[in-house]
């Protein structure tokens, strides 16, 4: 018994009671029940196959741990603390350099951050310009770093305040779920199966928060800049879609001020709001396609194309991979991942993977 591949992993003390009664084969099985009445009433048959204990089975080599995000609060402080150095760096050689600048002059330190913001949005209204080589440069590489910078981590921590939005909103919705019962409003907004807000509804609300930036660029050119209402709605739609034909540019002293933090998020809001809309797009076509695969009758061609083992018929395991890959879900670069990584684990090639292989 103790030559049994299993049971050497056992402790002693567990393998005693049945050792003992192994040995003498007149015992009978009322007695083997008796002799095992220490271990609780316990016993174990002697044509049970040989069990390996969970506990024993220590990992041949250290886990790789799964790869985490990052901490949405090291995020924030990532992106200001950057965002910081970014406009301090801009604003102290723009001010050593303003002769080097042509356009209207209000402040040096707000006309500073005026350019930076203008030139980190791409926007280019065109009414602060360099005139220099060296000058030219700077806006150069000023340009390049801020919009890789202006698109990869603000716009990270702006996902992150709208999940968190929508965390919020979905933490209320299923509190009120639980308190009623039947049909509820927020049944139209939340997708109970997927956990998340429906596409319509973020699609709604990223519009809204477009028209919200408009208006409040609007009314602030309107008042501040002393434009009319026309000239306003236009340099504010310029504004937060990025065109900036410079016809139009902030020119007063409070009117920078302002677009310094305007034009940072809500050209953030807007790009945000356009993306809701493509992925609107293509999640609409995803569920044509899977209600397509899924509705279609299987034709001999997809048994033959399913048929992995190329034994006549299709199992439940293949039936799903090939609608998965029918989908798009997954492709077949994937799939082969997946089984290079299983026969790494099947070393001896039975097709399964037991206890001994882990």
């Amino acid at each position: 018994m103790e030559s049994e591949p299993f049971l050497a992993t056992q402790t002693r003390p567990q393998l005693q009671p049945i050792l003992e009664v192994e040995e003498d084969p007149d015992v009978s099985p009322t007695h083997m029940k008796k002799s095992n009445s220490g271990l609780g009433g316990l016993h174990r048959c002697r044509t049970a196959p040989a069990m390996a204990v969970m506990r024993d089975l220590k990992p041949k080599t250290p886990q790789i741990p799964k790869p985490q995000s990052d901490d949405a609060n090291f995020i924030i402080r990532q992106a200001i603390f950057l965002l910081f150095i970014y406009l301090s760096l801009g604003v102290l050689i723009y001010s050593f350099n303003k002769d080097n600048f042509s356009g209207i002059e209000t402040h040096p330190v707000v006309d500073a951050l005026y350019f930076c913001i203008v030139t980190m949005c791409t926007i280019g209204f065109g009414d602060i310009t360099p005139l220099t080589p060296a000058t030219k440069v700077f806006a150069c590489v000023f340009v390049l770093v801020g919009f890789a910078f202006f698109h990869i981590l603000l716009s990270g921590v702006v996902n992150y305040v709208l999940d968190l939005q929508e965390n919020m909103i979905l933490t209320g919705i299923k509190m009120n779920s639980k308190r009623q019962q039947g049909f509820s409003a927020g049944d139209c907004i939340v997708d109970v199966e997927k956990g998340r807000m429906r596409i319509r509804l973020k699609v709604g609300l990223a519009l809204g928060v477009v028209v919200l930036s408009i208006g409040i660029g609007t009314l602030v050119l309107y008042f501040v800049e002393d434009l009319d209402w026309m000239d306003s709605f236009y340099l504010s739609v310029m504004s937060v879609t990025t065109v900036g034909y410079g016809d139009r540019a902030f020119k007063t002293l409070p009117g920078r001020l302002f677009a310094v933090v305007w034009l940072l998020f809500s050209t953030l809001m807007v790009a945000r709001a356009f993306l809701y809309l493509v992925e609107a797009r293509i999640d609409k076509r995803h569920r044509s396609i899977a209600k397509w695969v899924l509705s279609r009758d299987i034709t001999v061609q997809d048994l033959l194309a399913a048929d992995v083992n190329n034994n006549g018929f299709i199992s439940k395991s293949e039936y799903v991979i090939y609608k998965l890959k029918e989908m798009g879900k997954i492709g077949e670069k994937d799939i082969l991942l997946i089984c290079d990584h299983f026969s790494k684990l099947d070393r001896n090639n039975s097709g399964k993977i037991t206890l001994p292989d882990l």
